[in-house]
């Protein structure tokens, strides 16, 4: 594996000293949620913080909301461009060296920026944090999200990603960057990242500097109906645009780092156990829509058992758990196929 040299930020100073801290809140049609996002940014006990809203054109007056705040937020007012481009828009006009992207229906705990701040260091690309995961009305459901169960990712990790092809990380509202190592990634290009864009940004911001992960959760990660976080193999549709979807695909990640001077194989990010168990979801619920030519229950089942071997952070019990997953998809009936294929994943 080659890569470049990581990108030292230079330090985050404003003229009282301390890092400057922008919260950069993306929004399509989240109303509902917009002001609960936008009072978790502006309520951060760090002093030193701005928060920059984006709408995306969305049509559920989500626009009135934003305007409500006056001049305690950056209102970014657009037409719909998908997610690539409001993040492209919020970056643009944020000031800070250290910038945290906030979705819509998400929120920060007031002390997320300060926690932040605190671990952070001139040579880090990356800080990540686990979420409290809540459901729609924000009650807490008793999980988070990264678990972090075996291994927690701080320092230069380039290394790893290149062999297992992911690593322990946090949705997009649960990371912070570091201006340096987003400039070397941003703008993206918004014909292909009109949904997930912050999947460049966790994956490839590692390869410019170092990841510091927090184990405590600064933010709650909110389960509903309209976003793609209760991804089940029912719901072919999105299982297939997870699969199939150019910006979802390993190829295009790859091709992305390759223009930035790292060498990643597109064999690794699409074998990793998580992917597999997408396919085999796929294939099993509906094999004539699946999207994937050439994949069979046997071939499906000996990969998923690979990976799970080869994967380094799961305890024994998970992984003989997640194996056992594999074998029943892959020769159990479709009753017991349809329970299994909901927390694929």
């Amino acid at each position: 594996m080659s890569s470049p040299s990581p990108a030292t930020a230079p330090s985050p100073i404003t003229q009282s000293g301390r890092p400057l801290v922008s919260i950069i809140i993306t929004n399509y049609n989240y109303g509902r949620y917009l002001r609960a996002a936008i009072d978790s940014g502006l309520a951060q006990t760090y002093p030193q913080v701005e928060v920059i809203v984006v709408d995306d054109g969305s049509t559920d007056g989500s626009r009135e909301i934003i305007e409500a705040y006056g001049k305690r937020v950056i209102p970014i007012i657009k037409v719909n461009g998908g997610h690539g481009s409001a993040l492209n828009a919020g970056f643009a006009a944020s000031r800070g060296e250290i910038v945290m992207f906030l979705d819509a229906d998400d929120e920060l705990i007031a002390d997320a920026a300060a926690r932040v701040v605190k671990a952070w260091r001139p040579s880090v690309a990356k800080v990540q944090f686990q979420l409290e995961m809540v459901d729609k009305c924000g009650k807490p459901l008793g999980m988070r999200v990264p678990t972090f169960d075996n291994f927690i990712p701080n320092g230069d990790i380039r290394d790893r990603i290149a062999r297992f092809g992911e690593y322990p990380s946090s949705p997009s509202s649960g990371n912070a960057y570091s201006r340096a190592a987003l400039s070397r990634l941003m703008p993206m290009d918004e014909s292909i990242w009109i949904a997930g864009a912050e999947k460049p940004l966790v994956f490839l911001t590692p390869f410019f500097g170092d990841v510091v992960s927090i184990c405590a959760p600064l933010g709650r990660y909110r389960i509903h109906e309209d976003n793609d976080s209760r991804l089940k193999g029912r719901h072919l549709e999105a299982l297939h645009r997870r699969l199939s979807a150019v910006y979802f695909v390993p190829e295009t990640i790859c091709r992305i780092a390759a223009a930035k001077g790292i060498e990643l194989d597109p064999r690794v990010l699409g074998s990793t156990s998580r992917r597999i168990k997408l396919r085999m979801a796929s294939l099993r619920l509906d094999p004539k829509s699946h999207p994937i030519a050439g994949d069979t229950r046997l071939q499906l089942l000996v990969k998923g058992i690979r990976a799970s071997i080869r994967e380094p952070d799961l305890g024994l019990r998970v992984r003989a758990s997640q194996m056992m997953w594999f074998i029943l998809m892959a020769v159990a009936p479709m009753a017991v196929v349809s329970r299994l294929a909901a927390p694929a994943r």
